[in-house]
């Protein structure tokens, strides 16, 4: 998950409990352990979702101390996975 100047440049978010948030794409983010509440507001799914997607182990994700959690790596990692790619037979039409 690339950050742009604008992001970068941008205060952290800060949740309903007034934590503040890194971005993922930050140093303070790589290592930073993100609720899935948190989490959601980067990815593509509801927290519910993407705990469940982690207890059937479809996602990266930390589980320590008995709760899901999801680190910088993790989202980007998640991020990766959903992205859209061209077909290669579309790509191949495009450039010849």
């Amino acid at each position: 998950m690339p950050i742009t100047t604008e992001d970068a440049a941008a205060p952290p978010p800060k949740t309903d409990s007034g934590r503040t948030v890194p971005y993922p794409g930050t140093p303070d983010g790589e290592v930073f352990h993100y609720t899935p509440d948190e989490a959601a507001s980067f990815l593509p799914w509801s927290a519910l979702q993407l705990k469940r997607k982690a207890y059937r182990r479809e996602i990266p994700f930390n589980d320590g101390a008995k709760r899901v959690t999801f680190t910088g790596r993790d989202i980007r990692e998640i991020s990766e996975m959903t992205a859209v790619r061209p077909l290669a037979e579309t790509a191949q039409l495009r450039s010849g």
